[in-house]
């Protein structure tokens, strides 16, 4: 496949389209998109053109569906190696569908992208001491990607404490290899620098190492400014149940921001713990990584402190589009839950900027202007050594098993 002069994306697991919202923005140009919601094609639809949105269940994408693409980006889905979820891993009826991608990108053969990126949450990591990340760098090894690996958290961007694993695959782009002097960074936290290096079979290579910005954000920087009389904010019977919900020491570092000649905006989750529900204030100016909002242990609450006065409301979408990094003009035309589980399932804009401006773009003009993309036999490339691709490691990927365990299409998001 010979190189475009568009950058050509394919974004898998779209959802609303955030990731092709900040990857258009750093010269790529969305040519496809493919997931199963129909509730997040709703908001898609609203904000980018919809004729390129392929609804339905990527086990039934077929090579000739796909058009020629150059970087193929999937945020698969994280239940099943979230420490939040049911930890059943790449076999699980969610996270397996990172099997439905791989069985596409071995079809298209020739025409496979040369860049793939898979988003994920750190539980991808820590699942049975590495096994998941392994299983995902062994696959793409085998379709002939060489991978790095890197960490980046939300927070360096926006008010929210949101770190994500992102695994970087490239046929032809220039590396370093995997040294044993490898040291951690902001990008390659210990646990992951240890990962690499015991998987030393796996084909890694490193593409870069660029630092992501201080944390510069604060709360106040999202919150709407809705009035103290407003409906949204609750009674004094709701908030002081949930006063009730928080531990001494919280309670206490909340009561002393009461008199306070300022306001402050903090945010508090409701976690179940042994001795009961808990209601978790954050003091450090960051809000909670946001969730899907199922129930309401799920949703994250504003809390303002301050002249004698303590209130509590729940967080709007608008204020969880803000935390993904999504300007204001984003069209959000549904229901409170539906938005703000899609925002809550969603990328954060900025990450995905900059690792298209650090990692993504200066491979792509190096492998563009080098002669070498097109084929997988090329100078940068070498021969997959692994043990990633010994027997039984792999699910089978022949037409009696290739769904294994995945679930009907209903319930694959």
């Amino acid at each position: 496949m010979s190189v475009s002069a568009t950058r050509r994306l394919g974004d898998f697991f779209a959802g609303i389209g955030l990731a092709e919202m900040a990857l258009e923005s750093c010269g790529w140009t969305p040519v496809f998109a493919n997931d199963i919601s129909a509730k997040k094609l709703q908001v898609y639809a609203a904000n980018f053109p919809p004729d390129r949105y392929r609804l339905g269940d990527i086990w039934e994408l077929r090579a000739g569906d796909v058009p020629d693409m150059d970087l193929a980006w999937a945020s698969f889905p994280c239940i099943d190696v979230s420490l939040a979820g049911n930890r059943a891993g790449l076999n699980g009826k969610h996270s397996g569908a990172f099997w439905g991608l791989h069985r596409l990108l071995d079809a298209l053969g020739s025409r496979r992208p040369e860049f793939v990126v898979l988003e994920n949450v750190m539980g991808l990591l820590r699942y049975r001491k590495g096994e998941g990340l392994r299983q995902v760098v062994g696959a793409l090894n085998r379709l002939g990607y060489r991978c790095d690996v890197v960490v980046v958290d939300a927070v360096h961007f926006v008010p929210q404490s949101r770190p994500r694993l992102f695994v970087l695959g490239s046929l032809h782009a220039p590396f370093a290899p995997v040294l044993p002097g490898l040291g951690p960074s902001k990008v390659r936290p210990p646990n992951l620098v240890s990962f690499m290096l015991t998987n030393w079979d796996l084909t890694w290579g490193f593409f870069g190492l660029a630092e992501p910005p201080s944390p510069g954000t604060a709360i106040e920087s999202i919150i709407e400014d809705i009035p103290t009389h407003s409906a949204q904010w609750w009674d004094e019977a709701k908030t002081a149940h949930l006063v009730s919900q928080m531990s001494p020491a919280h309670l206490a570092r909340v009561q002393g921001l009461l008199q306070r000649d300022g306001v402050r905006f903090l945010t508090v989750y409701r976690r179940v713990r042994p001795h009961g529900c808990r209601a978790e204030v954050r003091f450090d100016g960051v809000a909670g990584c946001l969730r899907t909002a199922v129930g309401g242990s799920s949703r994250q609450i504003v809390l303002r402190v301050g002249r004698g006065e303590m209130r509590a409301r729940w967080m709007t979408p608008r204020e969880y589009a803000r935390l993904q990094g999504v300007p204001d003009g984003f069209r959000i035309d549904v229901g409170t839950n539906q938005a703000l589980h899609a925002f809550g399932d969603a990328v954060c804009v900025p990450v995905v900027q900059w690792l298209a401006d650090k990692f993504i773009n200066p491979l792509w003009s190096t492998v563009a202007s080098s002669g070498t993309y097109g084929g997988r036999s090329g100078p940068c490339l070498r021969e997959y050594r692994g043990a990633a691709a010994t027997a039984g490691e792999l699910p089978s990927l022949s037409p009696q098993s290739e769904r294994g365990g995945y679930p009907a299409a209903s319930t694959a998001s």
